[in-house]
C-alpha cells in the first residue's frame, strides 16, 4: 500500500528574492512532492496565497514577463502594486503617517480584486499567513484553526508590512507588521497542521565572496546592509530548523537556501535568475534527499504507525 506523505511548504520573506519560492515549487512538482499545506510571511505569504489556491506556476510567472510575451490573465505584482499613498485619515495622524514610507492598502485592494478566493475557509489547501501585532509584540497566525475570519488579502497585506518601508497595516482596531519580525519561518505551524515533510524555502543565504574577489566592504552600504540582513536571518532560521528537528523528530525538515548572491530585494527584473536559482537549489537538495531514501523511510514509518 502506498502511504502518501503530507508535504508542507514554508516560505520566508525577502521581497523580490521571494520569487525563488516559485522555483522551489517547480522542483517540488517535478519530483512528485507537491505541497498541500502552505505557510508563509511577506513574499512567502504571497506565494502561499496564490499557488496555495492552485494558480499554476506558469500563470504566476507570467505576471513578470515582458508585456508582449505574456500568455495568461493572472495577478501581476509590480513594485507599483505595493507602494500605496496614504489615506486622508493618515494625513491627520502624523505619528502613524511617519511610521513608514508607504501604505499596504494598495496591495490589499489589488489582491482582493484578483485573488480567485479571498476566504481562508474556502481555499482548496490550508494556507497560513503570519504577522506581528505591533501593540502586543507577538506573532499572529491567520488561517484554519487560528484567525480565519480575516480576508486572505488583508492577512497578506499585514504580513508584507515591512517595518520602516510600510506603515503597520490596520485590521479592525489592531495594527500589524511583517511576521518575520517574530520568526523568519513558522515551520511549527506546518507541523501542527499535520505535515510529515516540511520543505523550507529560505532566501536569506549570505553571499560568499571568493578569496581575491572584491570585498563586500567595498561595494557600498546597500551590499553591507543586504549581507548583514542575510547573516542575521539565515542564522535565526538555522537555529529554528535545528530546534524543530529536536522538538518534532517524527517530521522530516528539508531546508532549501538558494545562493542569490548580490541579487536585490527589490529588483523584480532579475526574476528569471532568481527563479532559476531557487529551482536548481531545490532540485539538488530534494533529489539528494530522495537518493538517501529520506522520503521512503518516512512512508515506511507512517505505514508502521498505521
Amino acid at each position: 500500500m502506498n502511504h502518501r506523505l503530507k508535504v508542507a511548504f514554508v516560505g520566508s520573506g525577502g521581497g523580490a528574492r521571494g520569487l525563488a519560492h516559485l522555483g522551489v515549487l517547480k522542483a517540488c512538482e517535478e519530483l512528485g512532492l507537491a505541497p498541500e499545506i502552505f505557510v508563509g510571511t511577506s513574499s512567502g505569504a504571497l506565494v502561499g496565497a496564490t499557488y496555495g489556491q492552485q494558480i499554476p506556476l506558469d500563470v504566476l510567472l507570467d505576471g513578470y514577463r515582458l508585456p508582449w510575451r505574456r500568455r495568461h490573465r493572472g495577478p501581476r505584482l509590480h513594485l507599483a502594486t505595493f507602494l500605496g499613498p496614504p489615506k486622508l485619515g493618515d494625513l491627520l495622524d502624523p505619528g502613524y503617517l511617519t511610521s513608514g514610507l508607504f501604505s499596504a492598502d494598495k496591495l490589499e485592494g489589488y489582491l482582493a480584486e484578483h485573488l480567485p478566493v479571498n476566504d481562508f475557509s474556502r481555499l482548496p489547501h490550508p494556507v497560513y499567513v503570519t504577522a506581528v501585532d505591533v501593540d502586543k509584540g507577538a506573532r499572529v497566525v491567520f488561517g484554519p484553526g487560528y484567525d480565519e475570519s480575516t480576508p486572505l488579502s488583508q492577512a497578506v497585506a499585514a504580513s508584507c508590512a515591512v517595518p520602516g518601508l510600510f506603515r503597520p497595516y490596520r485590521i479592525g482596531d489592531r495594527y500589524f507588521i511583517s511576521g518575520e519580525v517574530a520568526k523568519t519561518l513558522s515551520a511549527d505551524i506546518a507541523v501542527a497542521a499535520g505535515a510529515d515533510v516540511v520543505i523550507i524555502s529560505n532566501v536569506y543565504r549570505p553571499e560568499r565572496v571568493a578569496v581575491g574577489k572584491r570585498s563586500l566592504a567595498r561595494r557600498g552600504p546597500l551590499g553591507i546592509l543586504r549581507q548583514s540582513l542575510s547573516v542575521l536571518l539565515s542564522e535565526k532560521e538555522r537555529q529554528g530548523v535545528e530546534l524543530h528537528g529536536r522538538l518534532y523528530p517524527h517530521v522530516t525538515f528539508v531546508d532549501v537556501a538558494p545562493e542569490l548572491g548580490p541579487l536585490s530585494y527589490v529588483n523584480r527584473f532579475a526574476v528569471r535568475s532568481i527563479v532559476l536559482r531557487g529551482y536548481r537549489a531545490a532540485l539538488r537538495v530534494l533529489a539528494e534527499a530522495k537518493e538517501r531514501g529520506v522520503f521512503e523511510q518516512k512512508r515506511s514509518r507512517i505505514a508502521d504507525l498505521n
